[in-house]
């Protein structure tokens, strides 16, 4: 911006240059300053490419706005005006040119350049006021049209744009200030927000950043819940021999695809265990058709995981084989563990049964099964297959299952 600035003002000059006498001396001056500003705008520029260079080129940047109006007034002066007293500098729009110059660096939201540059406008003003003072020929006058028609120096001009300029410095000063802290809580904000939504819904992730601190202690609320478990059939003897990448690679590629389809339906990521997946509906804002949402997963978990053999056998590749478990039930909602180290989650039986259901896929040979707690709050007709009471390990008395059917 402040190159920007001297590459204006300069081809203003060589306009005013065309327009008059030949004048190879403000020509020189004219042409010598627009290639010192291009080359030193291009030292600049090469300049940041270093990353630890940027801060001392923004350094550099801010003095040469607190000496831009000084080098346009001189090279004015002495260039076309050569013959003008000293105190023709005291009568240019210098304040407005260095007000102009300070707005360019507060672009930068850094506080300490635009104080630099204002410094350098006072300065300015105060130097070009000395200069015309010890001039014999110099005049001053207060109250009086002279200084604006003739060839006096008005000190009451000297104080208001002083005034002004001081005003201007510490007014953009306390506004970068204010707006680089403001851009600064956002960022971390969005920071927060992109950290939280690798586990929740962006719904519910708004809803967790707008709790406060209640939602950030120890504890929980009983609730009713649907949990989905999702498993990896035969993953450990597919991974057998494989390097530790490539087995990284493939579950990264799996759990990406699923956790798409968790979000898409509103569920919230309780964890990955292994090659296995807990994911929560309900939580942790009650739903009304949490159990549609988890449906709705385990239908898009199949979909998507079908989709995945399609592109692995493109790659001569192995398919993959996954089981699913829903159930639904009361449970235990929030945060577990100490003040200096939380994880939200949900506890109670409706978990190990989920995960039970899960892994009865492996006898009954069915990808997705639930709990006839899930059908019964369904508000959707979902096509499904009656498994009758099945006996889940670990469990007392079997409960009735139902197959998702395609």
């Amino acid at each position: 911006m402040t190159l920007g600035g001297f590459v204006a003002m300069t081809v203003h000059l060589l306009i005013q240059v065309g327009g008059g006498p030949f004048d190879t001396l403000g020509l020189a001056i004219v042409f010598g300053y627009l290639a010192f500003s291009i080359g030193i705008g291009g030292g600049l520029l090469l300049a940041l490419r270093r990353p630890q260079w940027v801060e001392a080129v923004g350094i550099a940047v801010a003095f040469f706005a607190a000496t831009f109006t000084s080098v346009i007034a001189l090279v004015m002066w002495r260039g076309f005006a050569a013959e003008a007293p000293v105190s023709l500098l005291t009568k240019l729009p210098l304040a407005a040119a260095g007000i102009a110059s300070m707005a360019a660096v507060a672009l930068t939201l850094r506080p300490l350049y635009v104080a630099i540059a204002g410094t350098g406008v006072a300065l300015t003003l105060l130097g070009f006021y000395g200069l015309a003072a010890l001039d014999p020929a110099t005049t001053f006058a207060t109250n009086s049209a002279q200084p604006y028609v003739g060839p006096a120096v008005s000190t009451t001009r000297l104080i208001v744009e002083l005034v002004f300029v001081s005003s201007a410095t510490i007014c953009m000063t306390l506004a970068v200030h204010f707006a680089r802290q403001t851009m600064g809580e956002a960022i971390a904000l969005q920071r927060s927000t992109d950290q939280i939504s690798r586990y929740f819904s962006p719904d519910i992730a708004r809803g967790i950043l707008g709790g406060g601190d209640a939602f950030l202690r120890p504890g929980g609320k009983e609730q009713d819940v649907v949990v989905l478990f999702s498993d990896l059939a035969g993953y450990t003897r597919l991974c057998a021999g494989l390097p530790a990448g490539e087995v990284l690679a493939t579950l990264s590629e799996y759990h990406e695809r699923m956790v798409a389809e968790i979000f898409k339906s509103g569920g919230t990521l309780d964890k990955f265990m292994g090659d296995g997946i807990m994911a929560t509906f309900g939580t942790p804002l009650p739903t009304r058709d949490a159990a549609d949402r988890a449906v709705r997963t385990a239908q898009g978990m199949m979909t998507a995981l079908a989709t995945l053999n399609e592109d692995r056998a493109r790659r001569e590749l192995p398919p993959l084989a996954q089981r699913i478990g829903i159930h639904a039930g009361p449970a235990i909602v929030g945060n577990v563990g100490t003040s200096q180290r939380l994880e939200y989650t949900v506890i109670g039986d409706v978990v190990n049964v989920a995960n039970r259901i899960q892994a009865k896929g492996k006898s009954t040979g069915r990808p997705a099964m639930m709990s006839a707690a899930v059908l019964s709050r369904l508000t959707r007709p979902v096509a499904t297959e009656a498994l009758g009471l099945v006996a889940l390990d670990g469990q007392p008395l079997p409960i009735e299952l139902h197959a998702l059917t395609a």
